[in-house]
């Protein structure tokens, strides 16, 4: 049989490799989540104040895996070719809210008690005793932080 060119006959094309698609995009989605497993044990198993670095690293890879996680989403079931409209509007929706949620991680990292400690067991409104002899128990090297913390969670 003849092998003619131009039709079905022909070998797959492969694109370029991309940074941005493709494998490498993969591998990055795979090393983020493999990643955030010993970043969230790390800044749990210290202080969020202690390590200002690791709780900010934690909360900006969150973001981030939940960024290509939700992008993902709107490129499964939101397609441009179908939704020519809708589709775009979702992305530059995600696009903003992430920066949005970029800006409020940095402020609470730098205004605030981090991204760790708020997540941490008894760390509640109604929780506050608990959380103060905790903190007061771990003997903190910086003076009155339990009661900045206390105080924060009772307003």
């Amino acid at each position: 049989a003849a092998i003619y060119r131009g039709t079905v006959n022909d070998p797959t094309p492969f694109p370029p490799p991309s940074k941005t698609h493709g494998s490498y995009h993969w591998a990055f989605e795979r090393l983020l989540s493999a990643g955030l497993v010993p970043l969230t044990v790390a800044a749990f198993a210290t202080s969020g104040t202690s390590y200002p670095i690791l709780d900010g690293l934690l909360g900006v890879s969150l973001v981030m895996h939940s960024h290509i996680g939700f992008d993902c989403v709107l490129v499964d079931y939101l397609h441009p070719r179908k939704f020519p409209l809708l589709g775009p509007l979702s992305k530059w929706a995600l696009r903003a809210t992430t920066v949005g949620v970029l800006v409020g991680v940095y402020q609470f990292n730098t205004n605030d008690i981090g991204t760790s400690l708020p997540s941490l067991p008894g760390c509640s409104r109604t929780g506050a005793r608990t959380l103060e002899r905790t903190l007061t128990l771990t003997r903190t090297p910086y003076p009155g932080l339990t009661e900045l913390i206390v105080k924060a969670w009772h307003a």
